[in-house]
């Protein structure tokens, strides 16, 4: 029998080393949003599972407010809840100028229409709730590397215009 961090031949350990050395310039902290408290459960379990450091909210309401107090590089959160949907909190986070989060929204909505919707909110990906854990911890991975990238552009740009001003 495979390990906790080995099924269907992936070794997730890999991938999550991987992450952890993306969030050193940051921090590796995740953000999971989900009204549904076994969904929400089983998807900081599977995180949490592998060392990365997980919070957790309820809905986009309560996931603003822990975003209002720290920041969190990447932001996993279900697309339709109570009180506040996940669309509704991506555009909010996305108003409040918070354009180096990654947002992933999981939803079993599949439509054009709906990649289009969420795409138009903010979202950076989009997957569906029954996903992998590969694909999960794949798409991560790619939320850290992104924000980096985006860190490092915003850094340059910055520079860049300080030496233009000399």
């Amino acid at each position: 029998m495979a390990d906790s961090h080995e099924r269907d031949g992936f070794h997730s350990g890999a991938v999550t080393a991987r992450i952890m050395a993306l969030a050193s310039g940051s921090q590796a902290r995740i953000l999971v949003v989900d009204d549904d408290e076994l969904e929400l459960a089983l998807v900081c379990d599977r995180l949490q599972s592998c060392g990365l450091d997980v919070r957790q909210a309820a809905n986009g309401a309560q996931a603003l407010e822990l975003m209002g107090k720290e920041w969190f590089p990447v932001v996993v959160t279900d697309w339709q809840m109570p009180i506040m949907s996940g669309i509704e909190m991506t555009e909010q986070l996305r108003a409040r100028g918070l354009q180096d989060t990654y947002v992933i929204m999981l939803t079993v909505l599949d439509s054009g229409f709906d990649y289009e919707r969420a795409y138009t909110a903010g979202v950076d990906d989009y997957l569906s709730k029954k996903m992998p854990e590969v694909e999960l911890l794949s798409r991560i991975h790619a939320g850290f590397s992104t924000v980096n990238l985006r860190r490092q552009l915003r850094e340059a740009r910055e520079k860049l215009a300080e030496l233009q001003a000399k």
